[in-house]
């Protein structure tokens, strides 16, 4: 069995390389090929950097599946969902959620939520700080814009 966890190895190696390079598809691809050589129990650690690239490599793609037939999701969220799953103080999983939900959701009261929940772990974070601000400002000019209509 040690010969899966050094292919895992590998294949995570290869992801990072490729998504540095901006070659989204192909992290997914060897993340994937990872997930397949790994022992969920005594890797956790390299389970849950897996699915946190998976989730950096979807939000650069803007992947979205369909849940049940009945409505879309991010796929990036759904890796995030697993990172936080197994450790519900990573500061990375939900931050990038929160950018995740913007950049491809629109849901601003749903990212302030994990932007406050960076902020809670580590107050003094100014990405999030900033994110946050600028959630609470597009909220604003949505219910400007409604009582326009």
């Amino acid at each position: 069995m040690k010969e899966d966890k050094l292919v895992a190895r590998e294949k995570l190696e290869e992801a990072r390389k490729n998504y540095a390079m901006g070659k989204y598809n192909n992290a997914v691809a060897y993340c994937s090929q990872a997930l397949q050589f790994v022992r969920f129990g005594s890797d956790s650690d390299m389970v849950k950097e897996i699915y946190f690239l998976l989730g950096l490599a979807h939000l650069e793609l803007g992947t979205s599946y369909t849940v049940w037939d009945l409505n879309d999701e991010i796929l990036a969220c759904k890796y995030f969902d697993k990172v936080i799953a197994m450790d519900n103080n990573c500061v990375e999983a939900y931050l990038y959620r929160g950018l995740a939900i913007i950049r491809w959701g629109n849901n601003y009261k749903l990212a302030i939520a994990d932007f406050d929940k960076v902020l809670e772990l580590e107050p003094d974070n100014e990405l999030a700080r900033k994110c946050r601000e600028l959630c609470y400002e597009q909220l604003i000019k949505k219910e400007e814009n409604e009582e326009d209509d």
